[in-house]
């Protein structure tokens, strides 16, 4: 046989296959899905598995695929498995709970906002390299979906009603001792016909059991006959407590429950008191899994 059918048989088996491989690509209609894997106080695994239509017939590497966020890597894809003749494609993304904290407290300390770059490296056909990264700014003010209220008691048989506690918003205030700090601003209502000095306002704060922070300022403070006043309290986050509140989070199917304790000492009618103002429980509830799943539905049309 000569060298050129041979030439001309090979090229022809090439075209053939570039275009199936075009045609495979383009009716491909992969169908992918995400849950939760493993997931301990360290770690946490997403497993995401596509089925295709038909084989693409490509060979393909994955040599890494990370996510950085705030310049602190959080995930590495754990393990990648695909196969050229098969339709079955799986990858397990392995997030590091403790970097994750420590990105979020970076997120924190630029103004709540922050970037997120997905790295990318691969072959294709065992020779031909990939190389990509994409960037996605973020910012979101967090802390705006924190807000504490307690409605007012009755003291001294009803002669006396303690104050309300009518909004609590907070600020980011940086680091201390290896805990993340804020300061929440307490806005307090007096009901009463006369001014009321509270002090020793404090609360501790729970998630799903945990202790998660707490805050306390001896400050004393007035409020008018009738009127308001804001108390303004030094928070600490226990930032390593905040992976297990996660890991337990998940493990409940994305639900929560959070606590705040509310305590307070006023002074009125020349008597002390120390109040248990409210103990404030609100059910957190998360969809991070369906948005990713939603998400990856639209990115296919």
């Amino acid at each position: 046989m000569k060298l050129r059918y041979i030439i001309l048989g090979l090229a022809l088996v090439f075209i053939v296959w570039i275009g199936y491989v075009a045609y495979a690509a383009y009716t491909i209609n992969p169908r992918i899905s995400a849950q939760w894997g493993y997931v301990d106080e360290k770690t946490t695994e997403i497993w995401v598995d596509a089925k295709l239509s038909k084989p693409l017939l490509v060979p393909a590497s994955m040599e890494e695929l990370s996510i950085e966020f705030t310049g602190i890597p959080v995930a590495r894809v754990a393990r990648f498995e695909y196969g050229a003749t098969k339709t079955d494609v799986s990858l397990v993304l392995s997030i590091d709970n403790h970097n994750l904290v420590r990105s979020l407290v970076n997120y924190m300390d630029n103004g709540q906002s922050g970037t997120m770059v997905i790295l990318l490296q691969g072959r294709l056909l065992g020779i031909i390299p990939i190389k990509t990264d994409i960037r996605q700014g973020v910012s979101e003010n967090v802390l705006a979906y924190l807000n504490f209220t307690a409605e007012s008691k009755e003291l001294a048989g009803g002669l006396v009603k303690t104050p309300a506690l009518v909004e609590t918003t907070f600020d980011w205030a940086g680091e201390e001792n290896g805990r993340a700090k804020l300061v929440a601003h307490m806005r307090f209502h007096n009901p009463n016909a006369f001014p009321i000095p509270i002090g020793n306002v404090s609360f501790d704060a729970y998630a799903n059991d945990v202790k998660i922070g707490d805050g306390r300022t001896a400050k004393v403070t007035v409020i008018p006959a009738n009127g308001y006043a804001t108390v303004d309290v030094e928070t600490y986050i226990e930032e390593d407590s905040l992976p297990k509140v996660w890991e337990t989070h998940i493990k409940n199917g994305e639900v929560s429950k959070v606590r705040a304790d509310i305590f307070l000492d006023l002074n009125v009618m020349d008597r002390h008191y120390s109040v248990k103002l409210a103990s404030y429980e609100e059910t957190v509830k998360t969809d991070i899994m369906g948005e990713l799943n939603r998400l990856l539905g639209n990115m296919l049309g």
